[in-house]
């Protein structure tokens, strides 16, 4: 029957667009695992950041700062830890000295139980940076931001459009800023679980595609 042959091939056509799905999603968990690998060396002056302006590797820094105050606290909604719901908490601070600007990912805080306020923690004016520069991930950038204005401070749902102009692109992942530290952009689940969704997507097309040809032989041979 006709509406058998478009049913199963529309079904075989989504099977196999699935898997060559699953396969670009590995390429790309692999391509973020490569960027953050960590470079050799710590990156202490000023003047060591502006040469990671065309790199796409990690960097571990260490680095004395000062944050902007004019910059507001930009929390990044929906971070999941230990299957709590919480911010990733973000800043503009410039180095001392040399005043490059950088962004910073300052750690992670849970999720109040009103929306209407965000959770709160005293940050210092100037601190000891540590931790790694990274690029700007998609994982940060995946939609549109949907700023809201909380008391001063801002909600958003990605960093997309968020950075000013001045400052140095990328991000800065710190250390022990916070009780406890952002997973950021780390994928949760690795290329080889990709990989083999794919090929399940791949042997389901070809068990319906064998299936299909058999009874389609065997309708034909009836007649």
């Amino acid at each position: 029957k006709w509406w058998f042959l478009v049913l199963v091939l529309s079904i075989i056509g989504l099977c196999t667009k699935a898997a060559f799905w699953q396969l670009e999603r590995a390429e790309n968990k692999e391509r973020l695992i490569e960027q953050l690998k960590v470079g050799e060396g710590v990156l202490t002056r000023s003047s060591d950041l502006m040469a990671i302006k065309l790199g796409d590797r990690t960097h571990r820094v260490q680095l004395k700062v000062r944050r902007r105050e004019e910059s507001p606290l930009i929390y990044l909604d929906n971070r999941i830890q230990e299957r709590k719901a919480g911010y990733e908490v973000f800043t503009e601070v410039s180095t001392i000295p040399g005043d490059v600007k950088l962004f910073v990912n300052l750690g992670w805080l849970p999720g109040l139980d009103s929306r209407e306020q965000l959770p709160s923690i005293e940050i210092p004016s100037k601190f000891d940076l540590t931790g790694r520069w990274m690029v700007m991930t998609e994982s940060y950038l995946m939609s549109d931001a949907f700023p809201e204005q909380i008391a001063g401070d801002m909600r958003v749902q990605s960093l997309r459009d968020i950075l000013s102009e001045d400052v140095l692109p990328g991000v800065v992942l710190a250390t022990g800023i916070f009780p406890r530290d952002s997973l950021g952009p780390a994928p949760r689940m690795g290329p080889e679980m990709h990989y083999g969704y794919a090929v399940q997507w791949l042997l389901m097309a070809l068990v319906l595609t064998g299936l299909s040809a058999y009874i389609v032989r065997k309708g034909l041979a009836d007649e």
